[in-house]
């Protein structure tokens, strides 16, 4: 029984470094989209300034009440 339990560890601790390793690369693909991420968020910050000067325009508008 107890080899038996041992191998079962074994085979156990196998697939969960196996499933780490994916983890690891899901990890890094991640880190890309974050970059990603990094980048649209300064094109949104760009776009958020735009919509800020848009907003400034319509208030100073007399035309648009």
């Amino acid at each position: 029984m107890s080899s038996n339990f041992l191998n079962r560890r074994q085979k156990a601790e196998g697939r969960r470094q196996e499933a780490g390793g994916r983890r690891q690369k899901a990890g890094g693909r991640r880190q890309e989209a974050g970059g990603r991420r990094q980048e649209a968020g300064g094109r949104r910050q760009k776009a958020g300034g735009r919509r800020q000067e848009a907003e400034g325009r319509r208030n100073n508008d007399p035309n648009h009440s």
